[in-house]
């Protein structure tokens, strides 16, 4: 069914399908990603491949770059809260936390210049890592918090995914696959701090999601209404597009895991 970002088409939408699931996506780019895949006919992004099951109405609100923070503030805040408070939403699609680890001035900071007595899990700041995972969790249990208070619909879930492994690599993001528009979000920070071997350098962002992981699973047994998918160990080398993300396969593998964890996860009147 076609996903949009207008509501009054939407409502439309619902209308026509009265029996549809209806879905609110609010997320990063692995819910908004652009590439050729679009103008190939091949859905670039998660959202897109759910946008071709029959049974969701999906109203995207997602957004390039959004960090999870930053969606549950300001002028975002206000409008996620003004369309939970007025449509009756099955389904909230949350896709953040990944640009809050590997965004600008963030990753870095999450790591120790190493030396050749250290090992790679010397390279990783515990204190700066745990500061920025009490971010990360308070946003996650805030949105809860406010789902909870504001939901025109109470029983709500919100579904929520744990992102992949990347694989540090020097290629960033290319406009069409083909013209390059920025350079890479993990390799130049590995470098600045000379951490130079590739294996160290998986091993670093692999223990990062893990404990990104942890963290959501934690806040879901206090929250019963947040569904966190494990989507870590389903991409192989392949499937990445760039460091961070996916080719339009790979997406596929990843909305599949989604789907399934919605379909299982009923709601009244789903």
């Amino acid at each position: 069914m076609p996903t949009t970002s207008d509501s009054r088409l939407f409502k439309d939408l619902v209308e026509l399908h009265p029996k549809a699931k209806k879905v609110l996506a609010e997320g990063d780019s692995w819910f908004a990603y652009p590439g050729k895949y679009a103008y190939l006919g091949r859905a670039p992004n998660i959202i897109a491949h759910l946008n071709k099951k029959d049974d969701l109405v999906i109203y995207d609100a997602s957004s390039n770059s959004d960090e999870a923070i930053e969606m549950l503030s300001g002028k975002q805040k206000f409008s996620l809260l003004k369309r939970i408070s007025h449509t009756e939403f099955d389904y909230i699609l949350f896709s953040g936390g990944g640009n809050d680890i590997v965004g600008r001035y963030d990753f870095g900071f999450l790591l120790n210049t190493k030396t050749p007595e250290m090992t790679w899990r010397q390279c990783i700041n515990d204190k700066r890592l745990k500061l920025r995972f009490t971010q990360i969790a308070s946003t996650y249990e805030y949105l809860c918090e406010l789902v909870l208070m504001y939901s025109k619909k109470k029983d709500v879930k919100i579904v929520a995914h744990t992102y992949d492994y990347p694989i540090p690599s020097p290629r960033g993001y290319k406009a069409f696959d083909i013209i390059p528009l920025r350079e890479p979000w993990l390799y130049p920070y590995f470098y600045q701090k000379e951490i130079f071997d590739h294996q160290d350098q998986k091993n670093i962002i692999t223990y990062i999601l893990k404990k990104f992981h942890e963290a959501l699973k934690r806040i879901s047994r206090r929250y019963p209404s947040l569904v966190v998918v494990n989507t870590q160990r389903t991409l192989r080398e392949n499937h990445w597009n760039d460091e961070i993300h996916p080719t339009s396969e790979g997406f596929k593998l990843i909305s599949e895991k989604i789907y399934k964890a919605i379909s299982s996860t009923s709601t009244k009147n789903a």
